[in-house]
This record gives C-alpha cells, structure tokens and sequence, in this order.
C-alpha cells in the first residue's frame, strides 16, 4: 500500500528559505533606543533553521502592532527566496498577543491542525501542562508559502521548530505549491 505522504515527501524541496519574523514591543523599544537586544525565541529558530540545511533568508523584528506585523509578513511573502515565515511572540491572551488575528486576516488557507498538534505537545511538557490551551499557535498559507506563529517562549519555539516545523515545512511547501 503506497502512502501519498511519503511520495510527497519525496518530491519536496530538500532545502527551504526561511524568514523569522518576532513580535515584541520590549525588544523592539529596546532596538528602537539602540540598546542591546536578546532574542532568544528568534535565535532558537534562526539556529534550527541553519543547523537543518535550510537558508535563512531574513529576520525582523517588530512591536505587537497590527500594522508592523501585516508589514513584515507581507514583505517577507513578496520575497522570491522565502517559502517558510515563522514568527514568535504574540500568540497569547493579553491585550497586546494580536499576531495570530492579524496574520489570519490575510492567509489563504489556514492549516487547522497545526494549533491542535502544538498545544497536544505541549500538554505533555511537565512545565506547561494545562496552560497548553493558552496557546493560539497557529500556521497558514499565504500564495503558496508557509506562515507558523510559535509563541514567545523559547522552549515553545523549541518544541515546535523539531517536532513540527522543520519536519514537515518541505512537505507542506510542496503541498501549497501543487496544483
């Protein structure tokens, strides 16, 4: 019995082109005034990105802005060499967490079994358990590119990129390219 997923994988690109995009109105405040800046949720995703052989092909960061965040993604999608746009931060409660509502506004199609994949692995995580259902954690596809919103947390990003992100971004590109 021949199993469509395994062909797909197959024919998918073996090395994709990242853009990392992290939402947060403190590290940006922080750039803005030229101070420091420690990002480790985006570091994290930059280092799995390289350290799985794809290319990263850009990195923003901005404030919890609806505008700024619509502006980055539309800018990382015009982009030839991206195929995959992973951002972190936003994805909560607070007033503030808008990135899943904004980036959902313009998505062509939303992979609905990403979020419900996520926050079922991260019920297993001892240090998350039930607040797992704090997450909107989400992904789409916006003109045949890949979009995932991780949360800000870097052992969320972490858990997403290894058992989520780069073991199925080739495929899925494959998927949303295909006619």
């Amino acid at each position: 019995m021949s199993h469509s997923h395994q062909s797909h994988r197959e024919m998918a690109p073996k090395k994709l082109g990242f853009y990392v995009i992290t939402v947060s109105t403190s590290r940006y405040q922080k750039f803005e005034k030229r101070e420091p800046v420690v990002d480790e949720s985006g570091d994290r995703i930059k280092e799995a990105v390289i350290k799985n052989g794809h290319e990263l092909v850009g990195y923003s960061l901005v404030p919890d802005d609806k505008l700024m965040i619509l502006k980055a993604v539309v800018d990382a999608v015009l982009m030839e060499k991206v195929d995959v746009i992973v951002t972190t931060g936003g994805t909560g409660y607070t007033q503030s967490d808008v990135t899943v509502e904004t980036v959902r506004g313009v998505l062509d199609r939303e992979i609905e079994g990403f979020g419900d994949v996520f926050r079922s692995l991260s019920l297993r995580e001892p240090a998350v358990e039930a607040a797992a259902y704090l997450s909107k954690a989400s992904a789409g596809i916006i003109k045949g590119k890949v979009v995932y919103m991780l949360p800000g947390s870097p052992d969320a990003v972490k858990l997403g990129m290894e058992k989520l992100v780069i073991p199925e971004a080739p495929h899925l590109v494959f998927l949303a390219r295909s006619k």
